[in-house]
């Protein structure tokens, strides 16, 4: 009985045996369903990339499946295949479709959107990125990107910086954790300050402001000096240009033409000196242009605009000045050639300056070349020269010549007396011989246009040699220069010196214009120094012809029937006047004393008086043929 019971139990057990095996597979089977298709898998999202993936095994990866939620999109990457078939994925990604909520979320993911083999997978979504604003306090520069820390990395969000009605993008930083937006598409003005906001979406949602901030902009660096200047001519011979920033440079760039050619130039930075060097001495005597650009100082500053100036080099030394004019050169003159720039202080400047027609010493300045004359005669023309070859002081020779015309005077000035207050009489003689033409002006002292007239003629005459050849001139242009200062008729003894004459019928006390003036006419006939002095001179020429200045009146008047008549008629009808010739009534006061009167009734000299239009104003050009007729 106990063997048949063993026995009976041996048999039970050997067929119990396969299905225990076959449940305990089942209950495996079951168990790794649930674990892998039930039981949902963590995945902690990160903003950090595009894709959160965690491990988790799926079959047939390639199978079609459908996602449970919207929200994201499912991957499988990793695994087994055999052949091309894929049997088991060993990663699973989860990639947001809308904007990422912080917290959990179960998402399925089955073949087919069913039930079967769905498995499950709960997304961990942390805080949203913060942008913080360290560092923004500072100012920034306009034209590098601008970076704003985040308190984690973010793939996932797009960001853009936004200023007014601009915006700029921004990308992730890389190994900071930042975005950096592009800040020059902005334009930003250098030293403004700007209200900023940064903004970040997720696909085409409207974005959000998540940091705003007031910036400032670095203020603009500029050049503040340099070896040449705007205008600037230069006279050495460099081969670097040296310029000045107020901060200290990074970068820049210079570039030189002239006209249209580009100058080879190497530029390099030293702290704040921008320094351009050209492999050789530019072109002379040629404009230049030059321009600082792409300047970057360290702290990321730039030029508001390109530093452009142009400058001048120069050729060899220039003539510029010369110290007298084409006549009217004294004879003892020195005469002082100034040039552009310094000469070379080792050249003899003997074979290079010379002068034609008069005597002179040379004699080499700094920058000048003096001629100094030597027994040279009235009226000589000269011409005074300088070759080119001549060396400035850096050695560059100029490279054309110069000459200049002029004449030595052709009058000479005398002194023929004193007035009461002690200022020179004054004559000035033109010719060396022929008959002698005589101009007189300013006997009253008010008529200072009469004055002015004669000295344009001193001008004319010395201008115009060949209008005196065989002839003489004498022109007093001040017969009262005590009157001319002081602006009165009289001098400065209140004498009428056309009163102080000896004529015919000489009154001590006189009617004038503007009445009755005891003693007027002096205490003698030439009581006065000034009047004794003309006499003198008068009587010692005794003039062909005598023209005397006066105003107002615009008239002319000559002696009747005498050598002036003619003379007087046609000075009238070339300016314009009235000939009062023999017209009684000319003046409506007596006139006794009178210089002209003197002259034509006692000395026999035929005289004309010439009453201009203005007591001040005088239209030289309007007389001048008119003067010049009475030459002839």
């Amino acid at each position: 009985m106990a063997n048949k019971l063993v026995h009976t139990t041996k048999r039970w057990a050997k067929a119990r045996a396969p299905l225990l095996c076959t449940a305990t597979v089942l209950l495996l089977t079951v168990a790794l369903y649930v674990f892998v298709f039930i039981v949902p898998k963590n995945l902690s999202f990160s903003f950090a990339s595009a894709k959160s993936c965690t491990t988790f095994p799926t079959l047939l990866p390639n199978v079609p499946r459908k996602v449970t939620s919207g929200d994201y999109e499912l991957s499988v990457q990793g695994g087994w295949k055999v052949g091309t078939v894929w049997l088991v994925g060993t990663k699973l990604c989860a990639q947001p479709t809308k904007e990422p909520t912080s917290g959990g979320m179960i998402v399925g993911f089955a073949p087919f959107g069913g039930w079967l083999f769905r498995q499950m997978l709960q997304i961990n979504v942390p805080p949203e990125p913060t942008a913080r604003s360290t560092g923004l306090d500072q100012p920034i520069p306009t034209t590098k990107p601008l970076t704003v820390l985040l308190s984690s990395p973010d793939y996932v969000y797009t960001y853009t910086l936004a200023v007014g009605t601009k915006t700029a993008s921004c990308k992730p930083a890389g190994s900071v954790v930042a975005v950096e937006c592009d800040t020059a598409s902005l334009e930003l003005e250098q030293g403004h300050t700007y209200a900023m906001e940064l903004r970040r979406s997720f696909g085409s949602e409207p974005p959000k402001s998540v940091l705003k901030k007031a910036i400032n902009t670095l203020t603009a660096t500029t050049i503040a000096d340099g070896s040449v200047k705007q205008g600037e001519v230069i006279y050495g011979r460099p081969t670097e240009f040296t310029f000045t920033a107020d901060k200290n440079v990074k970068k820049a760039k210079v570039a030189i033409k002239t006209g249209d050619t580009a100058v080879e130039v190497a530029t390099t930075t030293e702290e704040n000196r921008i320094i351009a060097t050209v492999p050789k001495e530019l072109d002379r005597d040629k404009d230049y242009t030059l321009v600082i650009d792409g300047v970057e100082a360290e702290d990321g500053s730039t030029l508001v605009d390109p530093y452009t100036i142009t400058f001048h080099m120069s050729g060899g030394p220039k003539v510029v000045a010369v110290s007298v004019g084409h006549s009217g050169v004294s004879q003892n003159a020195t005469i002082t050639i100034t040039f552009d720039q310094p000469l070379s202080p080792s050249q003899d400047i003997t074979p290079f300056a010379s002068s034609s027609g008069v005597s002179s010493r040379l004699t080499k300045g700094t920058n000048s070349i003096t001629f100094a004359l030597q027994g040279t005669p009235l009226c000589a023309e000269f011409t005074l020269s300088v070759n080119k070859g001549v060396e400035s002081g850096a050695g560059v020779p100029a490279s054309n010549g110069w000459s200049y015309a002029s004449r030595i005077t052709c009058h000479t000035v005398s002194t023929y007396g004193y007035s009461v207050k002690g200022r020179a009489l004054l004559a000035y003689n033109f010719g060396t011989s022929g008959p002698l033409t005589m101009y007189v002006g300013a006997i009253h002292g008010n008529e200072s246009s009469s004055s002015g007239i004669l000295k344009s003629w001193i001008d004319d005459l010395e201008a115009n040699p060949s209008l005196y050849g065989g002839k003489r001139i004498v022109v007093v242009p001040s017969i009262n220069p005590d009157g001319l200062a002081a602006n009165t008729r009289t001098n400065s003894r209140g004498v009428n010196l056309n009163r102080n004459f000896p004529t015919d019928g000489w009154t001590k006390d006189i009617n004038d214009t503007d009445g009755y003036h005891a003693g007027g006419g002096g205490s003698e006939p030439l009581s006065e120094p000034e009047a004794k002095a003309l006499a003198a001179l008068t009587t010692s020429l005794r003039p062909r012809l005598l023209l005397s200045y006066h105003a107002v009146g615009s008239l002319v008047t000559g002696d009747p029937g005498g050598y002036s008549a003619g003379y007087a008629a046609k000075y009238a009808s070339m300016v314009g006047y009235r000939d009062a010739t023999g017209q009684s009534g000319t003046f409506d006061y007596d006139i006794s004393g009178a210089y002209e009167d003197w002259t034509y009734s006692k000395q026999g000299i035929p005289s004309m008086v010439l009453e201009l239009g203005s007591y001040t104003y005088y239209d030289f050009r309007h007389h001048q043929a008119a003067m010049r007729a009475m030459l002839n």
